[in-house]
């Protein structure tokens, strides 16, 4: 079994773009169609593994009974008449850059099939992930997208932090489903960025080789051009340029230095690290930041597990998903999740709205489903619920304040203007300039289109 972490790391060394090691273009290359002009030049989706409370966020219900409404306050925000959870002061002094889709509404209860639609827009129809050597499964947003875009980047179009959400207990953690390129060819998967719990940065080795000049590495591009002359494989003259370009774009990663200082963190004041969040969800986030500015076209970043959960009054560390609270429910949030959720979010639209950013950037804050309007008992917690549950929006032109979508009384059900996951899926990709409609290949040569949502286009300005 080849390890595709491990290669992609070894193969954007210079020592793999030999006479022969052509997998770096191979995996830049993609089966580009002609984009529109879209809102956004970028996406940092912001993922929390679990599913967050809908309730206990940002639709609140402080009129409901007390098995309902949870202890939990609503404040004021920067928007007149639109209030969040106490527990995010940071958040509501920035609610003026989001848009509240309140109406997302699927119908999946398990974290698995709820993780896959949400990611893909597709629900889950097969238990298989492979058939054989082919993958079936439907292909992560962005890596939909790394294949569909026509517009050329230096850094991979879909990059993934800290690391793949998992589930499961004790040593027997597993990647979910719907997180890679699926049934598309396994270069658009996306590229793997290590975050430690603690917050620090691995580096992926993107850099030239030291002894390589860059008179040398220049050199080489030209050789293996007069030998891609010379050598004329039996593939279509169009495909022979399209590797032309992504062995260029090779050459771009190994020799632009803005590329390379992208990954290069700590060059962010102490005092903007501190207030991402000196955790992992915040130096994920500021890392996100850095890597839309150098040209990233999606950044996912997924909080998974990682975080801790409560025993006998004190916190331990646990595997399973941070945001799926079974288990006291209330003070994980106010004492852990919400703070931290409150820090680095905020930091990340402050920041790209001081850098004037915001507007080329959409930001995306999700997870699997809502919780439960009524706290379950014994437990003081609140279970699984995806009839009707909020995602945030900021920046690429969202209408900044607003709230589309409403719940009823107890944020149950959907009343006005539903979401599905499918019609997410679409507004993504008409924001980032991309037809939602437009069929791609699969890797075994079959029509995939993109989503087959509708684009929610009223958020927009």
């Amino acid at each position: 079994m080849i390890d595709l972490h491990l290669q992609r790391r070894r193969f954007l060394q210079l020592g793999s773009l030999g006479l022969a090691g052509l997998t770096l273009p191979q995996a830049l290359a993609a089966e580009t169609l002609q984009s529109t002009p879209g809102r956004a030049k970028s996406c940092i989706l912001f993922y929390m593994c679990g599913g967050a409370s809908q309730l206990d966020t940002f639709d609140m219900k402080p009129q409901a009974s007390a098995e309902i409404r949870g202890p939990f306050q609503p404040i004021t925000s920067s928007v007149p008449g639109v209030s969040v959870c106490e527990h995010l002061p940071l958040l509501a002094q920035q609610m003026h850059h989001f848009v509240q889709v309140r109406s997302l509404t699927h119908q999946e209860t398990i974290h698995p099939q709820a993780v896959y639609q949400m990611l893909t827009g597709f629900p889950q129809t097969s238990s298989l992930s492979r058939r054989g050597f082919e993958r079936v499964d439907m292909p992560h947003m962005g890596c939909a997208l790394a294949q569909a875009d026509i517009r050329r980047t230096a850094l991979p179009k879909h990059i993934r932090l800290p690391e793949d959400t998992r589930i499961g207990g004790g040593g027997a953690l597993l990647s979910l489903r719907g997180q890679d390129a699926g049934i598309l060819r396994a270069e658009f998967d996306p590229f793997p960025v290590e975050i430690s719990p603690e917050g620090v940065l691995a580096k992926p080795d993107i850099s030239r080789l030291a002894e390589v000049s860059q008179q040398r590495l220049a050199d080489r591009m030209q050789l293996l051009g007069r030998l891609n002359g010379k050598h004329n494989l039996p593939i279509a003259s169009h495909e022979s340029l399209r590797l032309d370009i992504f062995h260029q774009q090779a050459f771009d990663i190994l020799s632009a230095p803005s590329i390379q200082r992208a990954f290069d963190i700590e060059r962010e004041p102490l005092a903007l690290q501190d207030r991402y969040g000196k955790h992992r969800q915040g130096q994920s986030l500021l890392l996100a930041r850095r890597l839309v500015e150098a040209g990233g076209r999606f950044v996912t970043v997924y909080w998974g597990p990682d975080e801790q959960d409560w025993a006998d009054g004190k916190p331990v560390r646990v595997a399973g998903n941070p945001w799926d609270t079974h288990r006291n429910h209330f003070p994980i949030l106010s004492d852990s999740l919400l703070p931290r959720l409150d820090q680095a979010l905020s930091a990340l639209v402050e920041d790209l709205a001081e850098r004037g950013r915001l507007e080329e950037t959409l930001v995306v804050w999700m997870g699997d489903f809502g919780r439960t309007p009524r706290i379950s008992r014994p437990w003081a917690s609140r279970d699984h619920w995806p009839g009707a549950f909020t995602a945030l929006l900021a920046g690429a032109g969202v209408k900044g304040g607003d709230v589309y979508g409403r719940t009823d009384h107890l944020a149950a059900e959907v009343t006005e203007r539903p979401v599905s996951p499918a019609d997410l899926s679409a507004t993504l990709f008409d924001a980032l300039g991309v037809d939602h409609r437009v069929v791609i290949r699969a890797a075994n040569g079959l029509p995939h289109q993109l989503s087959s949502g509708h684009p929610v286009r009223g958020i927009f300005a």
